[in-house]
Parts: C-alpha cells; sequence; structure tokens
C-alpha cells in the first residue's frame, strides 16, 4: 500500500514531536502493509509557520534516520496545502510541494466557511496544469449538508481523498455514513491515514481497505491504495469511475 497523505515529519506542525515518534509511526505504517508514504505537513496554514525550506530538510533527515534504522519504507514529499488566494502563483513559480514534485497536489479546504466562487478558483488551479485532490472532504462541515459541491468539484477534475479513520467510524457516525456513501458511488479516489502520532491519530489504513472492500468489493478497494496512488507518483492519468448519485435518506448520517 502506498500512504499518499501522512502528517510524519517531527515537530513540523501538529504531526509527531520527536524524530523518535515519526520512526515509530513508520514501524506501524510497515507493519500493517504500508511499503511508502507521502510527507504532506501542512503547507499555507495559518496556524503553522512551515516553510517550504524547513520541510525539505526534514525530509532529508527522516529519510536518512529510515536508512540508518533499517525500516524499509520510501518516503516521498508533498504538503497538505490549504487553499489561499495566490496558491494558482505559488505551483506556478514553482514554490508549492507537489505530491513527488509531479502534477498532483493535495488541497485542503476551509472547514466551515467556503468561498461563494469556489468553482472559479478551482478552475484556475487546474489552469496551471496541476490537478488538486481534495483532502477529507467528507469531514467538511459545508460538503456533508451540501454534496453537490464536492460532486461539482470532481466534475471539473479534482480527485477525492477519504481518511482512513473516516471510513473506519472514528470521527463519529455522520462522517462514517457520508464516507461510506462516497464510496459506494464512486467518489473516492484515496484512501490515506492522514496520521499525525502513535496515538489516536495513528496509521491505519489496512482496518479501513478491510471495510471498504465490504462496501465496494477487494479490486475497487485495492485501487484505492495502490493502484490509484501509484499513478499520482508516477504522474499519470487516476482510473475514474462514474460517479453515482449519494442515497437520498441520509438519517443514519447523523448521530
Amino acid at each position: 500500500m502506498i500512504d499518499l497523505h501522512c502528517h510524519i515529519l517531527p515537530g513540523i506542525d501538529d504531526g509527531p514531536h520527536d524524530l523518535q515518534e515519526t520512526l515509530e509511526m513508520c514501524r506501524l505504517s510497515v507493519a500493517e502493509g504500508m511499503t511508502a508514504i507521502v510527507a504532506t505537513p501542512h503547507l499555507y496554514h495559518s496556524m503553522f509557520a512551515t516553510t517550504r525550506e524547513q520541510i525539505l530538510e526534514t525530509h532529508a533527515a527522516v529519510r536518512e534516520a529510515l536508512a540508518s534504522e533499517g525500516i524499509p519504507l520510501e518516503l516521498f514529499l508533498g504538503a497538505d496545502m490549504h487553499l489561499h488566494p495566490d496558491l494558482a502563483g505559488n505551483l506556478v513559480r514553482g514554490e508549492a510541494l507537489t505530491l513527488d514534485g509531479g502534477r498532483y497536489f493535495l488541497l485542503e479546504l476551509p472547514s466551515r466557511l467556503l468561498p461563494p466562487n469556489l468553482e472559479e478558483i478551482v478552475d484556475g488551479l487546474m489552469d496551471t496544469g496541476y490537478t488538486p485532490i481534495l483532502t477529507h472532504p467528507e469531514r467538511n462541515e459545508v460538503i456533508v449538508r451540501h454534496e453537490k459541491i464536492l460532486l461539482d468539484l470532481l466534475a471539473q477534475g479534482c480527485l477525492c481523498q477519504v481518511t482512513a479513520m473516516s471510513v473506519t467510524g472514528d470521527f463519529g457516525k455522520r462522517c462514517e455514513g457520508f464516507t461510506r456513501s462516497l464510496l459506494e458511488a464512486g467518489a473516492v479516489h484515496f484512501i490515506a491515514s492522514d496520521a499525525h502520532s502513535t496515538g489516536w491519530r495513528h496509521p491505519g489504513v489496512r482496518e479501513a481497505l478491510r471495510v471498504a472492500e465490504n462496501l465496494i468489493g477487494s479490486a475497487p478497494a485495492g485501487r484505492l491504495v495502490l493502484e490509484n496512488p501509484q499513478a499520482v507518483l508516477s504522474g499519470n492519468p487516476v482510473a475514474r469511475r462514474e460517479v453515482k448519485a449519494l442515497p437520498k435518506n441520509r438519517r443514519f448520517w447523523r448521530f
């Protein structure tokens, strides 16, 4: 498996506090079948003063530690980039951290208020030649209430990554129900850990994969954790399923 979204670099944002916790997260990931992780700390987030240079230096140090400890895990680089007015400019100028330096990037939308011209903004991002992967839209309060926003973004060309803990119900029944509906509708392209620690936000993609296999079948579920992430790292097109309408009866999404 390949984990496309993981806050695994130490001392950068709200991820692991130190290198030892990072290495333990890596060992946990390997134990559940992970062969590669993309380190994706927050970037352009008002709560974290992370810089491109700091991320690059820390990523290099962790890769050296993995080799020294003999942990069989490839560590690629990217960022969980937050929507802000000059993100398209960052991409064009080569300042942004795309996934392994390729054509795909993680895009985190504001969680409570979305800009009214979101489709226009996304069009501007797509015009740069890069493809946004929306991070955990199932945890976005506006999108859960108005799923058409997400479906329209997918129709524009965005891809969708859900968090493993959303699939397994660790973020609550409402999030779990919405996430599983997205999986069944074919609206999900990646399952990633979005892990931050060895504690509650630990790596846990294997259990989410098991749930997804029961929902949509082994082959489609497997693509979300292997073939699709590999396509991203290789710069190839990601396979897309036809997106179906989400169920009308949504009572089970509420607590």
